[in-house]
């Protein structure tokens, strides 16, 4: 068993299980807001969605048939609340929950995986998981519908390789571009 201040990987004799303690941080689920964002549908609509957004701002300014400066500013602020303020803030919300909550305890077993934080328990049976996203230091779990968001963000520090080998083996593996 390896522990830090972050994570906790109890390892039992069963290889078709495992069980973790993890408090995500805000740098977590920035990293896995961005491999949302490009992996999976949702994301990219999302982000075209953005992108319209910005033209239809932007369109707003133009006198004349010509762009003016505060067209264009008003193009820039919105791209950086849409694209870089808000997805911070949700982060960070989201990483000051989980530490409230005392972080989030993972088991991954054959029925599936189970989240527990806080008070609140979510199962995900393993028709429910479509695949995974492997970031540089997380592991993401997306849902069977097209549209639906990251189910768990799971770390790799202290688990990576055996957790890797049991989402391999239920989960479709993708990575983020």
């Amino acid at each position: 068993m390896t522990t830090d201040s972050r994570h906790q990987n109890n390892r039992t004799d069963r290889t078709d299980r495992m069980d973790l303690r993890y408090t995500p941080t805000a740098r977590d689920f920035r990293e896995a807001h961005r491999a949302h964002a490009r992996s999976t549908r949702a994301g990219r609509r999302r982000l075209a969605v953005t992108l319209v957004l910005t033209v239809a701002v932007m369109a707003v300014g133009i006198r004349g048939g010509s762009v003016t400066v505060l067209s264009l500013l008003m193009g820039a602020a919105y791209l950086f609340f849409a694209l870089v303020f808000l997805p911070r803030a949700q982060a960070g919300r989201a990483a000051a929950r989980a530490a409230e909550g005392g972080g989030q305890r993972v088991r991954i077993d054959e029925a599936g995986v189970r989240v527990t934080a806080g008070g609140e328990q979510r199962r995900f049976a393993w028709p429910e998981i479509a695949r995974h996203l492997e970031t540089p230091r997380l592991f993401l779990l997306i849902g069977a519908d097209r549209d639906q968001p990251c189910l768990a963000v799971l770390p790799k520090e202290g688990s990576g390789d055996r957790l890797r080998a049991l989402l391999e083996t239920r989960a479709n593996p993708t990575r983020p571009n």
